[in-house]
């Protein structure tokens, strides 16, 4: 992306946060201050895209709350994959829902570092874990069908291996609470 494009997606990420809400309109200085103290231009971008994405995350939990029917929640789901591009194409599908999975439980381990005690955010963390290996195994694997790549099929399983013992552990987090939870008489 040359400095037009970045100024230009920096203008636009900018005045959709400003239409939001969440932040007040920027002076071409303040722009250029933040660019600076974030580190460049396509960290401003990633900070401002961050922004934005998360006022609209916050927006649709609130109209996923709303009573819809099943054919108007799909109807409503799939806006979201036309918009992103990839609706069409469920490799791009695919590759946005790993990416999804990944951004939401970046979070989880640091969870479950500050709460010790509680099993239940690592086991979450690590089930977080097992699924971004399966959708990587999922798509790997339908290329590899595509392409006819014996090899490439196999090196899925090891892969598979993986997601199998981060998914034992997940479950292994979840006996420890409910052996907890029993031991209570619960």
């Amino acid at each position: 992306m040359d400095g037009d494009d970045v100024r230009a997606s920096v203008w636009r990420l900018s005045s959709a946060l400003v239409a939001l809400g969440v932040e007040g309109a920027r002076t071409e200085e303040e722009h250029l201050a933040a660019v600076d103290e974030l580190g460049g231009p396509d960290a401003y971008r990633a900070w401002l895209a961050s922004a934005l994405l998360g006022a609209a995350q916050a927006e649709a939990m609130v109209a996923d709350r709303l009573p819809l029917s099943r054919d108007s929640r799909y109807a409503v789901w799939q806006r979201q994959l036309d918009a992103a591009g990839v609706s069409s194409d469920p490799a791009r599908r695919a590759a946005l829902i790993q990416w999804q999975v990944r951004r939401a439980s970046a979070q989880l381990p640091a969870i479950a570092q500050e709460h010790r005690s509680d099993p239940i955010p690592l086991a979450a963390a690590q089930a977080a874990e097992a699924l971004q290996t399966l959708l990587a195994v999922g798509a790997a694997t339908r290329g590899a069908v595509e392409d006819g790549d014996v090899r490439r099929l196999a090196v899925q399983a090891s892969r598979l291996r993986e997601a199998r013992k981060a998914l034992q552990a997940a479950l292994d987090n979840t006996d420890v609470l409910l052996e907890l939870l029993g031991s209570v008489d619960l």
